[in-house]
């Protein structure tokens, strides 16, 4: 007898060209087609993209490639997927688990799709064997989930996350195997989750009862009940009452009130009752809002329910919802106004409606959202217009508003947002608009971004005010340009003793440091020698390569420094290092350059110690024995001061006692 995946094959030929989602290969999986059927198919030569001929019976276990990167994908979607099924077919468990294991190396050259494709379907048939395998080798693999802490959200608010949906709830490939595996074994995949952290328990529990529609409220309840939340059954219970079309609205609408009441589960209510809310005003018009609000709004639990069900009647006429609510539901029309998407609602489709109706209203917070609200959706939809009409905003969401505006008008058509920004009369709000325009527009386009700043006359100040911002943009961009640009800009050579003058290439190269360290220790040299700059990106970057674990290449940086500013070189990088490695650290403490470098760094390290405890007792009093006795001296000056509470006196003495490091 074939293999269950083997049968799979039969309705190969049925498939849409092109779909094949998760749900497609589980129909395939539990498809029980005769074995004659899959024998004509197998038999059925295809073509391949090159145009050779493939018999799929030809295919064994032997004649797959153990390297993925030897795989051809057909380019056809039919194709493609009647390749992978009958690669998978073959397979070993063993041979599963390595092919698993090398679709997830970034190495593996495809199209993500093809790669999902196929990931889908190998964890597909080892749920088959090895439920229990395949799902903890794709939870453990899920590391996008992991690191966003989804399943420590997903313990304390499952069914808010719910109302996000079926592709929140499913993502990630373990919910590919769950989904097949509770399918066929409830029992056992509940008995595995349940073992798992609450959190995985619950982001996983909607997979389950997805797998499991048939099952009644009663024996979801149980489920979720197991699974750490009781309540998320019945949040599914209502969105499946409400899917698709509603013959009886009102029916619908008290079975779930009823139930809700009944079972105190008010507060999940909010997603199904708007949708059955709308289908009962169509149904029977505007006159069922008054019995809407009545069987509901006398329980503050469903508080978030009314908001919802006002959202989703507002969509075409905001203003009649709104002017209802506001007469209707007394001291709780601001809370349920306020709640609800109404005035994103009345902004998106007629922001200049929405301020009147604000000016209407007395000072309060609500009055202050709709004002907002309308400012920026009509910045983001219709931003020439709201441009032209600036006035008509209140003077302190004019700079927000005009600012989204030009950002969507350079997103759509950067010359006219330029037109716009030099036509602004106020030297300021002109270069806060720029300053807008030029770091979306480098996104953008960063050479015609450039183009635009430096064809600004040289006698307008707004050309020399934007070199910094639009240098600030191109390290994301066009890293080398702007280096270039940052080179180009004078020192002021005046700076101080507490800010000493930097040269502005410095600080774009810790930038492109951070991003890309190769590229800055090659545009390293290229720093100016004047005030703090040089000394300044070499710490940094010294730092980074610290961090990187580059230790010895960090500190060889120090040769291309005078011995003057090889000490607050030493300083910085070495804080870094005895907090990540204060064992290596203190190994080669001996090896510092020189004894002014030793008891700088000394000073430096027992500063840090107090915020962060790295080293004993025993190990500080080894580091102090390097503190020069003119330290010790400035050091006894400063014992009454408290270093974490320091008042300004205090601070400034500090600092001219231990320049640099305070």
């Amino acid at each position: 007898m074939q293999s269950l995946f083997s049968r799979a094959l039969v309705l190969i030929a049925g498939l849409l060209i092109g779909i094949l989602g998760v749900t497609g290969v589980l129909v395939l999986l539990q498809d029980h087609g005769s074995s004659s059927d899959s024998q004509q198919i197998g038999e059925r030569p295809r073509s391949d993209t090159v145009g050779s001929t493939i018999s799929m019976d030809s295919i064994t276990s032997d004649s797959v490639p153990s390297d993925l990167n030897d795989l051809v994908f057909p380019r056809l979607a039919f194709d493609r997927t009647a390749s992978i099924l009958s690669w998978v077919n073959v397979l070993s468990e063993d041979q599963i688990l390595n092919w698993l294991e090398q679709s997830i190396e970034p190495s593996w050259d495809v199209p993500e799709a093809h790669r999902h494709e196929l990931q889908s379907v190998l964890l597909q048939k080892l749920s088959t064997t090895s439920p229990e395998k395949a799902f903890e080798f794709a939870w453990s693999r899920d590391d996008h989930l992991h690191e966003r802490g989804i399943f420590v959200f997903a313990a304390h608010e499952l069914p808010w996350l719910g109302g996000f949906g079926d592709d929140i709830l499913r993502e990630g490939m373990a919910s590919i195997t769950l989904l097949a595996w509770a399918n066929s074994d409830l029992d056992g995949a509940i008995t595995h989750i349940k073992q798992m952290d609450a959190g995985v328990a619950a982001y996983y529990l909607p997979v389950v009862l997805q797998a499991r529609e048939d099952l009644n409220l009663d024996q979801q309840r149980e489920i979720a009940k197991e699974l750490g939340d009781e309540s998320y059954a019945f949040f599914n219970y209502f969105q499946n009452l409400t899917r698709g079309s509603l013959e009886n609205p009102k029916e619908t609408w008290y079975e779930i009130v009823n139930l809700a009441n009944q079972e105190g589960m008010q507060k999940i209510t909010g997603d199904a009752l708007s949708r059955v809310a709308v289908a009962w005003v169509e149904n029977e018009g505007k006159t069922v809002f008054d019995e809407i609000v009545s069987s509901i709004s006398q329980d503050s639990k469903y508080g978030r329910a009314l908001s919802n069900v006002f959202s989703a009647l507002s969509t075409d006429e905001p203003e009649e919802i709104f002017d209802y609510i506001l007469k209707n539901l007394g001291d709780r029309a601001y809370e349920v106004i306020q709640g609800s998407d109404i005035a994103y609602n009345w902004a998106h489709n007629d922001p200049r409606g929405l301020l009147s109706k604000a000016e209407t209203l007395p000072a309060s917070r609500l009055r202050q959202r709709l004002i907002d609200s309308a400012a920026r959706e009509w910045a983001n939809h219709n931003p020439q217009q709201l441009l032209a009409n600036l006035e008509l905003l209140p003077q302190e969401n004019q700079e927000y508003a005009s600012r989204t505006a030009i950002r969507t008008l350079t997103r759509k058509s950067p010359p006219d947002a330029a037109k716009f920004v030099l036509q602004v009369e106020d030297y300021e709000s002109q270069l806060e608009l720029a300053t807008t325009l030029v770091r979306q527009w480098s996104y953008q386009d960063s050479d015609a971004a450039k183009d635009w700043v430096f064809n600004i006359p040289e006698s307008n100040a707004l050309r020399s005010a934007l070199i910094r911002p639009l240098a600030n943009i191109l390290v994301n961009t066009d890293p080398r340009a702007a280096f270039q640009l940052a080179l180009e800009q004078p020192i002021n050579e005046q700076g101080s003793s507490s800010v000493p003058a930097r040269g502005f290439e410095s600080s774009i190269l810790s930038r492109i440091a951070s991003r890309d360290l190769d590229l800055a220790l090659e545009l390293l040299p290229q720093v100016r020698d004047i005030g703090s700059s040089k000394v300044q990106v070499y710490t940094d970057i010294g730092s980074t390569l610290i961090e990187n674990g580059e230790i010895q290449q960090a500190l060889s940086l120090s040769s291309h420094l005078s011995e003057e500013q090889q000490v607050p070189f030493y300083q910085g990088v070495t804080s870094i290092w005895a907090v990540q490695d204060p064992k290596g650290f203190l190994n080669a403490f001996e090896e510092f350059p020189n004894e002014e470098i030793k008891s700088s760094v000394a000073l430096s390290v027992k500063f840090v110690n107090n915020m962060t405890n790295t080293f004993s007792a025993e190990e500080i009093a080894i580091i102090e024995k390097y503190i020069s006795k003119e330290d010790k001296e400035k050091l006894e000056q400063i014992k009454d001061i408290d270093l974490f509470n320091a008042t300004e006196e205090e601070q400034q003495k500090l600092e001219e006692l231990f320049p640099g490091q305070w």
